[in-house]
């Protein structure tokens, strides 16, 4: 049995991995642009000794990479 995931857009295997950031991510509904962050949704926060990572899935091919936040 394959346990490889596969890309929402093109069904290609996803590979597996980590996102970080040395500053945190945040979340908007408009695609305009913004000159701070400062009241929108943060899903991953700055970080302060160490960069902490998530574990994420990308699609190479597609661009697509799917993580869970908090």
């Amino acid at each position: 049995m394959n346990d490889a995931l596969k890309c929402p857009e093109c069904s290609n295997e996803l590979k597996r991995g980590y996102i970080f950031s040395p500053r945190r991510i945040s979340w908007s509904e408009s695609p305009d642009p913004v000159l701070s962050d400062f009241g929108s949704e943060v899903l991953i926060n700055n970080a302060f000794i160490k960069i902490g990572k998530i574990p994420a899935l990308r699609c190479e091919d597609c661009t697509v990479v799917i993580f869970k936040y908090k």
